[in-house]
């Protein structure tokens, strides 16, 4: 298998950091799912960053996902970043069918 790069999009400080954060939906090494994609890309939660709109089309919380060796895209990517809208935990039954390919 080709090695797959690691690749991060380019940062930019806001000009004014909140005083007061959202409250994560999501946390380091949980399972989670891109529910609104019809691939079915899944992953474990290994960042979180928050965005203002000088940097990110939406601000707000985004999760730096590494997508499972079985998740379609990972064939492209070995990460990537979803808006909290976007994702929602991976059922532990989906989690149990997959315990037999290495989760």
């Amino acid at each position: 298998m080709p090695e797959i790069l690691l690749q991060i999009p380019p940062v930019t400080l806001p000009e004014l950091i909140p005083s007061e954060l959202p409250q994560q939906r999501f946390h380091l090494g949980e399972w989670v799912r891109w529910f609104q994609v019809p691939n079915g890309d899944f992953g474990r939660v290994i960042g979180v960053i928050y965005t203002q709109q000088a940097s990110c089309i939406a601000t707000g919380l985004h999760y730096l996902v590494l997508l499972d060796e079985r998740s379609p895209s990972r064939k492209i990517c070995t990460c990537d970043f979803a808006f909290e809208d976007d994702i929602e935990l991976l059922k532990k039954s989906s989690l149990e069918g997959l315990q037999g390919n290495h989760v």
